[in-house]
């Protein structure tokens, strides 16, 4: 009998582990860790005074799959003052893309807008963290359309912000 309840025992703890998975990230030498959906594909990097992580998001159609990215960029920052000029910094790049549009953020470290890349609308949730030293974007862009997809999607940036230290 025991025999038999040991057998069962791993498709037991499969079963009843998570379905959905999450990569951790680090960045900065290791010193920010972040955690992405299982799924989500690094599609560049890049280093030196800025650092850079972007993340192509699987979606609903090749379009989608194609668009939908999430960006996480960071930057040391020595104090509370650096942190809000890399954000300003950032914000203003925001402004200047073709057929920007604001929306209204839920909290003061929130930048929402759509705006368009080529000729499809995307929709843009920013949030910016001070951590450790850092100065850190988070950055998702969706196309618009597909509510199935827009929530998966939405959860997993929603995710990614509650991993992020602060």
């Amino acid at each position: 009998m025991l025999r038999k309840l040991l057998r069962a025992l791993p498709l037991a703890l499969a079963l009843a582990a998570p379905s959905v998975g999450a990569t951790d990230v680090s960045m900065a030498d290791g010193v920010i860790h972040f955690n992405v959906p299982d799924g989500w594909s690094m599609i560049m990097q890049s280093s030196g005074e800025t650092e850079t992580q972007v993340f192509q998001v699987p979606g609903s159609s090749h379009a989608d799959a194609t668009l939908s990215r999430v960006t996480i960029t960071l930057k040391k920052a020595a104090d509370l003052h650096a942190f809000q000029v890399f954000s300003g910094e950032m914000r203003s790049r925001a402004t200047n893309l073709k057929d920007y549009v604001a929306a209204t953020p839920k909290a003061p470290t929130e930048n929402v807008y759509s705006a368009k890349e080529g000729t499809t609308k995307l929709d843009y949730y920013e949030r910016y963290f001070f951590a450790n030293g850092y100065a850190i974007q988070l950055r998702c862009a969706r196309p618009d359309g597909d509510a199935k997809f827009s929530a998966t999607f939405d959860k997993g940036c929603t995710d990614v912000a509650n991993s992020m230290p602060n």
